[in-house]
């Protein structure tokens, strides 16, 4: 994630015409307890909707692919956040089915971006409602390694506590030069809001409760990291799939104590997710 990373700094959609988690989807993770920062590698192809942003062939930030059609096993959409694109990328390519970036495996595929498209209210300066839609120049057919990513329902909310995992090929501590070439991951639970709000109020932050959430460790520690940016931060539903609730958007440092993640709330932008699905995917 971060470092307020420059205020810079944090898992798709089923179907655009309505059921959001239904559809079946790999079995990923079984371990969430591990940390980003700090370095603990995730199992090869256990996140196979998270996709490598890259700009001329140099990972940047993550995002994650979403089903666009229930009828058609590809996609053209990739679901990131609203920094990593807000300046323009040219050059700008995602890769999906990544483990090691350095040693590309047989079914690793990378696509040229066509278009971003980032969240119109989406502020710069204090990161609210950092979310953004990457259009693939053509889209990315599914296979055993790749796989679109489940949306929650509309509104859905995550319970305090509840622990997600969120995966990266960010920093592996904070002040770090160098992003991972190995995919990692981090398991960290919900905060309450008003202990998230509190906590940023004396950075002199404001958390928005209907478009931000928190998560971490009081004690800090794990977390995410400057280059995990748009990825993914997914839960387990009561059915056992993954769904993505959230996308990591800022922080102040990374894993700090007192100062969880900040990832956007994805279920509050259900709507808009689906008007740039059916603006702008070719898949039918």
């Amino acid at each position: 994630m971060r470092s307020v990373w420059a205020v810079v700094a944090a898992v798709g959609l089923s179907g655009c015409g309505g059921e959001l988690v239904e559809h079946e989807q790999v079995a990923v993770v079984d371990s969430v307890g591990q940390e980003i920062v700090g370095g603990v590698e995730a199992r090869p192809n256990s996140h196979p909707w998270i996709v490598s942003l890259q700009e001329y062939g140099s990972h940047f930030c993550g995002g994650s692919l979403i089903r666009v059609s229930a009828n058609v096993e590809a996609s053209d959409i990739v679901l990131t956040a609203a920094h990593c694109v807000y300046d323009g990328n040219s050059g700008l390519t995602a890769t999906a089915g990544a483990h090691n970036l350095d040693s590309p495996p047989a079914g690793q595929v990378t696509v040229q971006a066509a278009r971003t498209v980032y969240h119109p209210r989406y502020d710069p300066d204090t990161t609210l409602h950092d979310i953004a839609i990457v259009k693939l120049e053509r889209p990315i057919r599914f296979s055993s390694t790749i796989q679109p990513i489940l949306l929650p329902a509309a509104g859905a909310q995550v319970a305090d506590g509840a622990e997600g995992t969120v995966a990266g090929w960010g920093l592996t501590r904070e002040g770090g030069y160098d992003t991972s070439s190995i995919l990692m991951q981090v398991g960290v639970p919900v905060v309450p809001h008003r202990t998230v709000a509190e906590a940023y109020a004396r950075e002199g932050i404001d958390i928005d409760k209907a478009a931000m959430f928190g998560a971490g460790y009081t004690q800090g520690g794990k977390d995410s990291c400057q280059g995990d940016s748009g990825g993914p931060f997914v839960f387990k539903n009561g059915s056992g799939k993954y769904v993505q609730q959230g996308i990591v958007s800022f922080g102040v440092g990374c894993a700090r104590a007192g100062l969880p993640g900040i990832y956007t709330r994805v279920s509050n932008y259900i709507g808009w997710i689906r008007t740039q699905v059916q603006t702008l995917s070719s898949v039918r």
